[in-house]
């Protein structure tokens, strides 16, 4: 709903911006989540290698 002051305005422009800060928040978060599950995978699958080339080596 548009009023037609500009304070009215103002509020629905402050009132969405609040939501999509909040929207961006959450989805920054997951990304941040999901990247530190991955990294943590990753390592584990590095040390997992690492190990299966020592085991060859002896």
């Amino acid at each position: 709903m548009i009023t037609k002051t500009e304070e009215g305005e103002k509020e629905i422009m402050t009132g969405t911006n609040k939501e999509m800060q909040e929207e961006m928040v959450g989805v920054l978060t997951a990304i941040s989540i999901v990247s530190k599950r991955l990294a943590k995978r990753l390592l584990e699958l590095d040390e997992e290698k690492s190990k299966k080339g020592e085991k060859k080596d002896e």
